[in-house]
């Protein structure tokens, strides 16, 4: 299936602004998300997928989105291809990985991309179960309220249904052919979550003749979200599974807007550490990428089932393929107001000006509440209209790129794939930790570490004073405290001095951040340390 919601996102950003991007660019970023995803699923090789690149160099295009995955080197086609894209002034944002939540599942994480996590946006897609007895059990489902409706139908657990040659475990399920249609025709149908896809269950009702289908959780710490289901549906929780059965019900719902916590880190978007060079935090930035309303491709149902006929021009889809294009979007915006800001100072305008809270003004949390941290969101949830005027930027050059190969070992050889000229490593190779970043990430510290950093004004003369949140057991030092800017693209360097306090058992990430502020902007950087002794 052909991402083509990808270019459809980014067009749908830009619709009413759009004298920013040429029509021929929209066009060739809907090139390269649907061919060079079929060059991926044929295992081409990464020449050809690169060949998809080069072309998109063109002088007024101003950022490059792409939802491939790739993970073990730099010299990946994503990596040289998108170099090259920097280099001329394009911003490249790319997908973090839907491999979460393991530690270190992040991709394409070189530092001259911008990598995207997903995150919830304030809607949800209530799909509820009202009981013959009036109590309420909430669920989710894009398919939901039965007609006529308030009508109460027979309910049926999917075991007391099962086909004569089924065993009683896959009609707990619901598999293929586990239901017998004469004891499912015209009823709910009680089903819980198991080895087969949530969706191809309510297939199995649906052509057992029932109405509807009540889907349960087995365990408590399982979290569902709405789904393309073939007949009105609700996805309940384990708890509420266990009171659910009761002669008679009926399934209702509507769009809620504003009504749910929201940002939200859902599971399945990819983390941190960073695999291949762990000195630099990815993902940047969390964008909204869970159940997006997106184009949809002909060629496919919205399931992705072979059994799916339906075809639908917009489907509702997770992923940070979703994400994506939100950030590539609103970075066409920031660069119709500031054409003459670098790839690198885009997005640090994106990193320091994000939000850590949710709409309720709590921590951002996880799908089971729990709190989360930079691993999984980088800097933040992403804050357009903060990014507009972000005060000062973290910029890097393509110098600064090169000299980070240097600092991973690569050679000229290496190095040659992407650059034209030759380039010499300096004898002195730069410390990995001081790549000017808009974050701050320490993977092993034992004793103390000072890393350094410059910020460069982009905005009116002022003097910006410094307040750190120490991560816990680490002691924070940063000189000098102020920075006194007279001009624009004045550049100011700093020092941070980070240092365990005492000795004791380590291993485990710290989380702080640095905030440099003029009482009008505030410039924020995660600051991440692995301690390998820490007293806490």
């Amino acid at each position: 299936m052909a991402h083509t919601h990808c270019p459809q996102l980014v067009v749908h950003l830009l619709v009413e602004q759009t004298s920013l991007v040429q029509p021929m660019v929209l066009l060739r970023v809907a090139l390269l998300m649907l061919e060079s995803r079929h060059t991926r699923l044929a295992g081409c090789q990464d020449a050809m997928m690169l060949m998809y690149w080069l072309p998109l160099m063109l002088p007024y295009m101003m950022g490059l989105t792409s939802s491939l995955f790739q993970l073990h080197s730099y010299l990946a086609s994503i990596a040289i291809g998108s170099f090259h894209a920097v280099q001329n002034g394009i911003v490249v944002v790319c997908s973090g990985g839907n491999e979460g939540p393991s530690l270190g599942s992040v991709k394409n994480t070189a530092p001259w991309i911008i990598n995207v996590a997903a995150s919830t946006t304030d809607r949800d897609f209530p799909s509820n179960v009202m009981l013959g007895n009036k109590k309420l059990r909430k669920g989710r489902s894009f398919y939901t309220n039965i007609s006529p409706a308030e009508k109460f139908y027979p309910l049926v657990y999917s075991v007391d249904a099962r086909a004569a040659n089924a065993s009683s475990s896959n009609a707990q399920i619901c598999t293929v052919g586990s239901l017998d249609p004469k004891k499912v025709k015209g009823k709910i149908v009680f089903c819980m979550v198991g080895i087969n896809e949530n969706v191809e269950k309510s297939w199995v009702v649906a052509q057992a003749g029932g109405v509807g289908m009540i889907l349960s959780d087995r365990q408590s710490t399982d979290y569902s979200f709405s789904e393309p289901h073939f007949l009105p549906t609700s996805h309940v929780s384990a708890f509420d599974g266990l009171s659910i059965l009761y002669p008679v019900a009926y399934i209702y719902g509507e769009t809620e807007v504003g009504k749910v916590a929201a940002p939200i880190m859902p599971t399945f978007s990819s983390r941190s550490p960073n695999p291949i060079t762990p000195e630099i935090l990815k993902p940047d930035i969390t964008a909204p990428g869970v159940q997006i309303l997106a184009a949809y491709s002909g060629a496919a149902g919205p399931t992705g089932l072979e059994l799916d006929n339906r075809r639908v021009p917009f489907s509702i889809i997770s992923g940070t393929s979703m994400s994506c294009p939100h950030v590539a979007g609103i970075i066409g915006l920031l660069k119709k107001i500031h054409p003459e800001c670098s790839p690198s100072a885009i997005r640090s305008a994106i990193m320091t000006t994000a939000r850590t809270r949710t709409n309720l003004g709590q921590n951002l949390v996880n799908e089971t509440l729990g709190e989360t941290n930079p691993l999984s969101y980088g800097a933040g949830h992403i804050w357009p209209n903060r990014a507009m005027d972000p005060g000062l930027v973290y910029d890097l050059t393509n110098t600064d790129y090169l000299n980070f190969l240097c600092s991973i070992g690569y050679n000229s050889t290496q190095i040659s794939t992407f650059v034209e000229k030759k380039y010499q490593c300096p004898s002195n190779p730069m410390k990995l930790l001081d790549l000017n970043y808009p974050s701050i990430i320490v993977p092993s510290l034992s004793g103390k570490v000072t890393v350094t950093r410059t910020l460069k004004n982009v905005g009116t003369p002022a003097t910006y004073t410094v307040r750190a949140e120490t991560p816990t057991g680490i002691s924070v030092k940063v000189e000098p405290n102020r920075l006194k800017f007279e001009k624009i693209n004045e550049e100011k360097t700093f020092r941070v001095t980070l240092e365990v306090k005492g000795d004791g058992e380590g291993g485990d990430y710290v989380f702080g951040r640095l905030i440099w502020s003029d009482g009008e902007h505030y410039v924020r950087s995660p600051i991440v340390v692995n301690a390998t002794t820490l007293h806490m």
